[in-house]
């Protein structure tokens, strides 16, 4: 394995994946009664959705950085880019949304800040790969661009699938022609 071809891109998502992954283990909630700290897996949504999320994003980065598993007609990038912004959206969702506002004394705690910085290195990786490869925030408004880009294997036909176009006739032979419309 060669650690000369991760480009900074990728060691921002892989780093942001291996802070997030020791992140979600620590408490998320600080009080002054250790009964009630709580981790980042007792929150599913804003906890190990996006714990899954970034974990899933460095550990296929790294698989394609280290030239594990090859790079196919999947836009790589820019579901990176989409599954750790909605990731980094959910942590600091969780972050700012007072979840114990009749509880005195609970505040968020060092895992939850953890996870923050995780999920926001993450899509800063993110964000440098899509424009690595040729992507800008342009081209997140258009909505064609963005399925052509899921189309670009070659496959024809729409984003959901479709047949492809036939086969031309084999050596200057003229196709036949199309059947009739059916009869109603």
């Amino acid at each position: 394995m060669d650690l000369s071809k991760f480009k900074t891109s990728d060691w921002l998502k892989v780093g942001g994946a291996v802070v997030f992954l020791v992140a979600y283990f620590l408490d998320w909630t600080s009080s002054p009664f250790s009964s009630i700290n709580l981790s980042g897996s007792d929150f599913l949504f804003r906890g190990t959705l996006p714990w899954l999320l970034v974990l899933a994003v460095g550990v296929i980065t790294f698989l394609l950085a280290a030239q594990i598993i090859k790079s196919t007609s999947v836009p790589w990038q820019l579901i990176f880019l989409a599954a750790t912004a909605l990731a980094t959206l959910l942590v600091l969702i969780y972050l700012i949304h007072p979840s114990y506002s009749g509880v005195t004394g609970i505040g968020r705690g060092v895992g939850a800040f953890l996870a923050l910085i995780g999920s926001a290195a993450a899509l800063a990786g993110s964000f440098m790969g899509f424009t690595e490869g040729g992507g800008s925030l342009n081209d997140l408004k258009d909505m064609n661009k963005i399925k052509s880009q899921f189309n670009q294997g070659g496959q024809g036909g729409s984003v959901g699938g479709g047949t492809p176009p036939p086969p031309p006739p084999p050596g200057g032979m003229t196709p036949p022609p199309p059947p009739p419309p059916p009869v109603r």
